[in-house]
């Protein structure tokens, strides 16, 4: 990128489509705004845009993402940085905006965040770096909405410092899902803490029969719960607290109806809507009696339910929880009394069929919603190869405790190492489902979107390719050097 040349002027739309750009007139438009954000101060940017633009996965699109980002006051005095260096920074930034419109805007909204976009690389945050931090935001804020702003900002933050590693530094895909999921669990952890300290003020402290504080814990099924979560994932959680009992106050009510009200408040904190979104999408139908159950049931009526009525895809769905905020002695000990119940010594033929019957359920589903285009749910796909592994942890669990894994990546090879998959089998899975989640997160990342299906249009499946790194902008008419 050296020697770009000191005479900065706007290129013709004619030569837009050297750099890669598709539709002329919203690019030219974009160079207009560029142009009045920035008046004589342009630093080299045109030429720079020249050599970077035709390299990145969608020139349009990065284009129309850094006129937002400049439109902003606040990042129009972070250019020269973006320029320094030969355009190093630029250039990052550009791979960014071609790959995740998402974290365009995130960038444009938040020009703070500059330094974590284009920052090199840092040790990532451990789960305690990520609670202390936002505790701290939470803590600072001033009411209401600016606890739910400091939550929002918190989570956009940080999946642009994820984004950046996923798409500019490829990091492995358990880096990034375990990342994404600590991201999370610091959110449930602190919104859990405001949520019950919020119901304690209105309605006081919950106690047990014996007059001892109650405990309650925050339990996390799904991907969550495997430590593998999406860019836009749901958070499927559950909560269970130890005993029935009531609050302190002059007016009390029991347990059960304390630590719903929590939960209620705990749902309003992570997924009501702001300017900025919500922060996540918080489901808690894997619950016992799912939409009809309580929102917060005992330990004893939990354990109650799955003894007695508890089905086949219940225990399947257990195979992933994990207690992630609350007390964390109260959700052991709910995880280690549900075992027995998840893994029994043998399945049964009513049992295996009602596996055969869920499987069928889902093929039909995906058939009427997209078949062969639904990375999640179509032939082959996400939910298949989970599925499967989810079968044999099942079938094989009760006598092989080291089969009994959250993460689908680590059961995938647990069970290679126990016998239960040759390893041609544990390959081919291993490759198709670090495959198929790498394509699910490009798609999400595009417009954090919980969305699954493959493009239509060939040129959209072009330049989602080149979010892959699968072809070279000469092969899509992008012109210039390669992908």
């Amino acid at each position: 990128m050296r020697g770009a040349s000191t005479i900065d002027t706007i290129p013709p739309t004619a030569d837009l489509s050297a750099w890669g750009v598709h539709d002329l007139i919203r690019g030219a438009r974009n160079l207009d705004g560029l142009s009045r954000h920035l008046g004589n101060t342009t630093n080299g940017l045109f030429n720079f845009l020249g050599q970077i633009l035709p390299s990145t996965a969608d020139p349009d699109q990065a284009l129309n993402a850094l006129e937002h980002f400049l439109a902003n006051p606040t990042a129009r005095g972070l250019l020269p940085a973006l320029v320094a260096d030969d355009g190093a920074r630029l250039a990052n930034l550009l791979q960014l905006f071609g790959t995740s419109h998402f974290l365009g805007d995130v960038l444009a909204a938040d020009p703070d965040f500059l330094e974590t976009a284009t920052a090199s690389l840092r040790v990532t945050p451990t789960r305690d770096d990520l609670i202390e931090n936002l505790r701290a935001k939470t803590a600072a804020a001033i009411d209401d909405g600016a606890v739910l702003r400091a939550i929002r900002r918190f989570r956009r933050r940080q999946l642009l410092r994820i984004g950046v590693n996923d798409i500019l530094r490829d990091r492995p895909l358990e880096e990034i899902t375990a990342d994404l999921s600590r991201v999370a669990e610091a959110a449930v952890i602190v919104a859990w803490d405001q949520a019950v300290r919020a119901t304690e003020n209105r309605f006081g402290e919950p106690r047990s029969g014996t007059g001892a504080a109650a405990r309650a814990a925050v339990l996390a099924f799904g991907k969550l719960g495997g430590g593998e979560l999406n860019y836009s994932s749901d958070i499927d959680l559950m909560v269970v607290y130890d005993e029935d009992g009531q609050t302190t106050s002059r007016r009390p009510i029991g347990n059960d109806d304390f630590y719903a009200r929590a939960v209620a408040e705990l749902i309003r904190l992570l997924s009501v809507h702001t300017d900025r979104g919500p922060a996540y999408r918080v489901d808690f139908r894997l619950r016992p009696d799912g939409q009809r159950g309580p929102l917060a049931r005992s330990l004893a009526s939990t354990l109650g339910y799955y003894d007695n009525l508890g089905r086949t895809w219940e225990r399947q769905a257990l195979i992933k929880v994990r207690p992630i905020a609350g007390d964390a002695d109260l959700g052991a000990e709910f995880v280690d009394a549900v075992q027995p119940f998840v893994y029994k010594r043998f399945l049964s033929f009513a049992e295996i069929n009602e596996i055969k019957a869920m499987k069928r359920k889902i093929e039909q589903h995906a058939h009427r919603t997209g078949g062969a285009r639904e990375v999640k749910t179509g032939p082959g796909g996400i939910r298949d190869v989970e599925f499967a592994i989810q079968f044999l942890q099942l079938l094989n669990g009760g006598d092989l405790p080291a089969v009994r894994r959250r993460d689908t990546l680590g059961a995938l090879h647990a069970l290679e190492q126990a016998g239960c998959l040759t390893d041609t089998e544990y390959r081919g899975l291993d490759d198709a489902y670090r495959f198929l989640r790498k394509v699910e997160h490009r798609l999400q990342l595009l417009f954090d979107l919980q969305t699954h299906r493959l493009p239509e249009a060939t040129d959209e499946l072009r330049k989602l390719a080149r979010r892959m790194n699968y072809l070279s902008s000469a092969e899509w008419g992008g012109g210039g050097g390669g992908g």
